[in-house]
């Protein structure tokens, strides 16, 4: 698999694992702490950058066994806010 790919699904496998852990695994509030920078750092690529690591999540997600992780997956672009309000 290619490093993109690779980096791709890890940061996203990351947010996933953190978003569906219940509450009392990990505080929601610890939750927004470590994903609000990462998910900062999205915002400064470019529109292009954009579409293209959304278009990667959702080609990933297929790759996941467990369907609420496979759907998780292929929800991230909008729940980073990757997409325009028109492409969603």
């Amino acid at each position: 698999m290619e490093l993109d790919k690779v980096l791709a699904r890890a940061f996203a496998s990351l947010v996933i694992s953190i978003d569906l852990s219940d509450d009392d695994a990990i505080d929601p509030d610890v939750a927004t702490d470590i994903l609000e920078p990462a998910s900062a750092l999205l915002d400064d690529l470019s529109d292009q950058d954009r579409r293209t690591f959304a278009d990667l999540l959702v080609e990933l997600s297929e790759l996941e066994e467990d369907p609420e992780r496979r759907q998780a997956m292929a929800d991230l672009p909008d729940v980073l806010g990757l997409l325009d309000e028109e492409e969603e």
